[in-house]
């Protein structure tokens, strides 16, 4: 692959405020994309995760749980600065609200499908997250199988391209789900160890690292995390990142609760 690629994680990116960390605001999601685009940053598609990277800072956008925010914010951002992304879309929800959330709110509506046509013809790529946003390893494996190849047949039929990528609701997963993941056809699995995806990671497509990106990073917080600052900064920044994705475990219990 040659030089370490940054993948990026966002969830939703709105004016609305919620109680988690998870949503950012437009403005500060434009700040960001301007601050890669003026420093050199090259937006990559995830297919070309199997090309040689020659540029030393490629950059991976991603989006888990494909929220309507990012169509109606994230999109018209991107399209401005040249950059494009993946979504990951929580097929069960789509143009409904995220009821499957454990955040007690507010809620926050999922794109439609007419949305994901037209950014799909628009060169943005999409991949599964599941149908129910399950933490899967939690789950039998009838459940599992109906999670990825519902999902991804739902994707395929909307968009009429081949849908390969796959990324881990909460990023949980563990061998067992990876067979899974492989048997219905995913290519790549992204999970979220806050990681540089390095040549080292690409030996195994099915794990994959990303960083992501809360509504509690500031800039110098965002600029550590893409390693744009000295490297004790960047170790706080990616400790953080494993901290509030072991806290995402609570949701299990709501899980449980609402099965």
């Amino acid at each position: 692959m040659g030089y370490p690629v940054l993948v990026l994680a966002y969830h939703k990116v709105d004016s609305k405020r919620e109680l988690g960390v998870t949503s950012i605001s437009p403005s500060k999601f434009e700040k960001q994309i301007s601050f890669l685009s003026k420093n050199g940053y090259v937006s990559i598609s995830p297919l070309s995760l199997f090309d040689q990277i020659k540029n030393d800072k490629s950059v991976l956008i991603t989006f888990d749980d494909g929220y309507e925010g990012v169509y109606k914010y994230a999109y018209p951002i991107l399209k401005r600065f040249g950059f494009t992304a993946t979504i990951f879309l929580t097929t069960g929800y789509m143009g409904n609200y995220n009821k499957w959330d454990a955040s007690p709110g507010p809620r926050f509506k999922h794109l439609s499908w007419q949305q994901v046509k037209e950014m799909s013809d628009d060169g943005i790529y999409f991949g599964s997250h599941g149908v129910r946003h399950l933490f899967l390893t939690k789950h039998k494996d009838k459940d599992i199988e109906y999670e990825l190849k519902a999902s991804k047949e739902a994707i395929e039929d909307k968009i009429g391209e081949p849908v390969t990528l796959f990324s881990y609701p909460y990023g949980d997963y563990n061998k067992r789900i990876i067979e899974f993941v492989k048997k219905f056809g995913y290519k790549l699995a992204f999970s979220l160890r806050p990681e540089l995806l390095s040549d080292g990671c690409l030996v195994y497509n099915y794990n994959l690292p990303r960083i992501a990106i809360y509504c509690i990073d500031g800039m110098g917080a965002f600029k550590a995390k893409i390693g744009e600052a000295k490297r004790s900064s960047i170790y706080i920044q990616r400790l953080k990142n494993q901290i509030i994705n072991r806290c995402s475990y609570a949701g299990v219990i709501f899980e449980n609760f609402k099965l």
